[in-house]
């Protein structure tokens, strides 16, 4: 039965009708609830926390006439949290008038929003329906509670941003593997995601129950051998086959089953594995599982999507790794500024705020975080919290001092550098704070001085390397032989923080 066809959808309200096919956000699901009319609807496009499932529940002129406001209110309430809906930003669609009701939800439950039949009405006569939709909602909650921003967990859908260039590449070329790399931080996990998201999303709207089954992400970080591996696969794909999985039959056990698997669910089993830094350690004792993959992806069973950092990139130049030639490398950079442009401006000014210098902002927050995206995310989410905090509705680069001050983002920065480089790049950064600053550029040879004042000496060759490591990491950056610190924002936090001469010194005792 196609879509067009289905009775429900013949029969939605016409303000339902309207984004359903006028204005493109479609209604993907319709189901009773109390009594109620849920829709899930796609707000996806306007790149905010709206989903593309997000609740739409319809209040019938029956309903507002049959229950007071609050006792209203307090039934859709139920509604939402019986439902988990509060997080999705429900919005109650009411056919009749709904000043009492607004202010009763309101009261209650702050994450609901309401749109009545004056809200729908301007909407229908409006030359620019969308955005119309949006005004009249977007004053209902905090800027915190629509943007888009996330600095915690990977994102999806309507907050992702800047990679549309990447993800075309993978679900254009679907004969390929792919092998994401990046430092930690950089958006590989979203990436990924989102590609998935996009892969399950196709396979539901060809109603392929098949195509979803084959569809798998792993975090590779948490499991511990080949063989765990080889059990959570199974585990996911055939959990009957447990049972014939043992510690020594791996080898010859899990290519046979791959495809297997790929017969039973009529096409290549998709792999994303993610933190695949974990399962090339495991090459140095056994390569077996390394060897399975590729044999299984070279005979058409499975066709893989990893992501990791530094033991992804050696593995993907080294003649000797099972994974050499194995996959198409994508190496995700900085946001280019017309990126980070679009996320900082593109979801406020839909929020109606104002920009005072709109290109001075883009580019004091562009200089200041050198495009890392985890950087400007966490940029904007602090000036959100920033705008709710003193009711205003204006960005002007003064506005900008504030995140310096801010606990959170410093810690998150300088826990950014920690975790994304090694005890030698760490003891490289000490040095060069301590005896250059921040404000010059230095060459290898002021770096070899610095240390060697301090009583290390590295070979030539492990220094050089190093300078480029800190370089993918986002601490450097280099025009020809000389080397600066990519952003302002860290060594400044550094220096504010902490000394940098005990710092080189406990890395120097932790060993480097």
């Amino acid at each position: 039965m196609t879509a067009g066809k289905t009775p429900w959808r013949q029969s939605m309200p016409d303000f339902l009708q309207l984004l359903d096919g006028t204005l493109g956000h479609k209604v993907k699901l319709r189901k009773e609830v109390l009594g109620y009319e849920l829709y899930l609807v796609d707000l996806s496009d306007w790149k905010l926390r709206f989903s593309d499932r997000t609740p739409i529940i319809l209040v019938k002129e029956g309903d507002l006439g049959s229950m007071g406001a609050r006792e209203l209110a307090q039934s859709l309430v139920e509604v939402v949290r019986a439902h988990s809906l509060a997080e999705r930003n429900p919005i109650v669609v009411a056919q009749g008038p709904g000043d009492e009701l607004k202010q009763q939800i309101r009261a209650l439950f702050q994450s609901i929003l309401v749109l009545d039949e004056a809200d729908t009405q301007a909407i229908r006569e409006s030359r620019r329906p969308s955005g119309e939709m949006l005004d009249r909602l977007a004053p209902q909650l905090d800027l915190s509670l629509l943007a888009p921003y996330e600095t915690s967990k990977p994102v999806t859908g309507s907050r992702f941003f800047g990679r549309e260039f990447e993800v075309r590449r993978i679900l254009q070329t679907p004969d390929s593997n792919f092998a994401i790399m990046g430092i930690r931080r950089i958006g590989k996990t979203s990436l990924m995601r989102e590609i998935e998201r996009q892969l399950r999303e196709q396979a539901q709207e060809a109603e392929s129950e098949e195509s979803l089954e084959r569809i798998m992400f792993m975090d590779c970080s948490a499991i511990a051998s080949p063989n765990n591996f080889i059990q959570e696969v199974v585990r996911k794909l055939r959990p009957q086959e447990l049972t014939r999985l043992g510690s020594k039959q791996y080898p010859i056990f899990f290519p046979d089953f791959l495809e297997r698997m790929a017969q039973r669910y009529g096409g290549p089993i998709m792999f994303f594995l993610d933190e695949f830094d974990k399962v090339l350690t495991w090459h140095y004792e056994d390569d077996s599982l390394l060897n399975a993959l590729r044999a299984s992806s070279n005979q058409g069973h499975s066709r893989y999507i990893v992501g990791g950092f530094r033991d992804v990139m050696r593995a993907f130049s080294d003649l000797d790794s099972p994974l050499y030639n194995f996959a198409r490398p994508i190496r995700l950079k900085e946001f280019s500024r017309e990126q980070a442009a679009s996320m900082i401006l593109g979801p406020l000014e839909k929020l109606g705020v104002a920009f005072e210098r709109r290109n001075d902002v883009v580019n004091r927050i562009f200089d200041e975080t050198a495009g890392q995206p985890n950087l400007i995310q966490f940029y904007c989410n602090i000036l959100v919290e920033r705008l709710d905090r003193d009711g205003t509705r204006t960005i002007s680069p003064e506005s900008l001092f504030d995140v310096y001050g801010n606990d959170d983002f410093r810690a998150f920065v300088l826990s950014t550098f920690m975790d994304n480089t090694t005890h030698m790049e760490k003891a490289i950064v000490f040095a060069v704070m301590a005896d250059l600053g921040a404000e010059h550029p230095f060459g290898v040879q002021q770096i070899d001085a610095a240390l060697e004042r301090r009583g290390v000496e590295i070979p030539l060759s492990d220094l050089d390397l190093a300078c480029r490591n800190l370089e993918l990491a986002g601490s450097f950056t280099s025009r020809g032989p000389m080397f600066r610190f990519a952003t302002p924002v860290f060594p400044r936090m550094l220096s504010e923080n902490y000394d940098v001469d005990y710092l080189f010194r406990k890395v120097l005792q932790e060993g480097i």
